[in-house]
């Protein structure tokens, strides 16, 4: 369910302990994204799209010089807006500093997608586009993308330019030009493009994604990022951290769990229980991802039908104080989610209102004859090898706080604040 879904991000890791100890040097700087949220739409088509095989098509061959390298070693944050709990969106620049796009961060993607100014279809006009003529640093490579999906397809090239996140810079970053767009995948959406933040082997033609680049140009003391998701709507708390985590937006103990198939940040689960009952979802293990650009729970349609059968959510919210705890269990660590986790609130209008926004259940249940209460979940078959497997979407991002480690190859959650 990628676009009810958004894009954001953050970092990483053997023994807990001694890496909480060490991580935090005194002359490293953070580097800090605060993340927007933005509203969510046509949601399967983007999954679709950002996950659909997309067929390349090289017109030139690629310069092997060796890149520009900024010895910076440094860390930074970067704030993420929040739009009604469905999508976090920060900004990135391209071709220059203040040329700013504003992006989903996306842990289940690798590659960046931005509109071309030298696109004319409404989806591209309709967002800032980007434009090569105007930077200095924008290099021509013209690998051809084309991808179509479900309901469209889009047609672009990888070209290359100089990327900033933050106070990071990043030299000769490639990135996906759209200079056709067919289907409404982005027209009606609130942001200019997506970052994907998952592992190279998903990104095309085996360019590096925007963090193996600061990986290489050697820009960060510690090659970890980690996302903290507020559930303030249409607040600037959100933040993507660069190089580290921060332990203000986090309590308790940080527990790491390995990738095991280094595509997405794809993680072992033991099982998925329901008030503490296991009902068969996981007989022969599970697989889950930690997906920060999906805004949902997905799962495997048989086993997620199971599951919601026997959650059984009132659409008029009566049972909205009965519903049982759901808890994702990893390594033996429970994750829970309470029904104010995984229960969205419908209006009238078919707006999304935030359940945990509300004062009691009481006031959830009774506010308005005319809303409605569904579950935040999707029916979604990722097929083999990296599935059958179900994706941990914003909603369980906004209450575990996430770290995304590359020099361990590890994801890390804790009980966001």
């Amino acid at each position: 369910m990628k676009l009810a879904v958004g894009l954001a991000i953050l970092l990483a890791i053997g023994s807990c302990t001694s890496f909480l100890e060490e991580q935090q040097p005194m002359e490293n700087k953070i580097y800090k994204i605060k993340l927007d949220r933005t509203e969510s739409q046509a949601r399967k088509s983007l999954f679709d799209f950002i996950t659909t095989s997309q067929q390349y098509r090289s017109s030139v061959d690629i310069d092997g010089s060796e890149m520009a390298m900024t010895q910076t070693k440094q860390k930074e944050s970067i704030k993420l807006y929040n739009f009604k709990n469905t999508q976090y969106t920060g900004e990135i620049g391209l071709g220059g500093q203040d040329n700013k796009f504003k992006v989903i961060f996306d842990t289940g993607s690798a590659n960046i997608w931005l509109n071309s100014a030298r696109c004319n279809d409404y989806g591209c006009q309709n967002h800032k586009q980007y434009d090569g003529s105007k930077s200095s640093t924008y290099e021509h490579l013209g690998y051809d993308l084309d991808v179509e999906f479900g309901t469209g397809e889009l047609m672009g090239e990888i070209n290359a330019d100089t990327a900033y996140v933050g106070g990071v810079k990043i030299a000769k970053q490639e990135f996906a030009e759209i200079v056709r767009e067919n289907g409404d995948v982005f027209a009606q959406s609130d942001f200019d493009g997506i970052v994907g933040l998952a592992y190279p082997t998903m990104a095309a033609y085996n360019f590096n994604p925007l963090f193996d680049n600061i990986m290489q140009q050697k820009l960060l003391d510690r090659n970890v990022f980690s996302f903290y998701f507020s559930r303030q709507e249409g607040s600037r708390s959100s933040e993507l951290t660069f190089g580290g985590w921060d332990t203000d937006h986090f309590q308790g103990e940080l527990h790491f769990h390995n990738v095991v198939n280094k595509y997405y940040w794809l993680l072992d689960a033991d099982n998925i229980l329901v008030n503490g009952q296991d009902l068969g979802l996981c007989k022969h293990g599970c697989k889950v991802v930690a997906d920060t650009g999906t805004s949902l729970l997905t799962g495997p349609s048989d086993d997620l039908y199971d599951l919601l059968d026997t959650l059984n959510i009132d659409e008029n919210c009566k049972n909205a104080k009965e519903l049982p705890k759901l808890t994702f269990v990893l390594d033996g660590i429970n994750y829970d989610l309470d029904a104010n986790d995984y229960v969205m609130k419908i209006d009238s209008q078919g707006n999304e209102i935030a359940y945990d926004t509300f004062a009691s259940i009481d006031s959830f249940v009774e506010m308005g004859a005319n809303c409605q209460c569904v579950g935040s979940f999707m029916p979604l078959d990722i097929p083999s090898p990296q599935g059958p497997a179900w994706i941990l979407g914003d909603t369980f991002l906004s209450k575990f706080y996430s770290v995304y480690d590359r020099d361990n190859d590890r994801v890390g959650f804790a009980r966001a604040k």
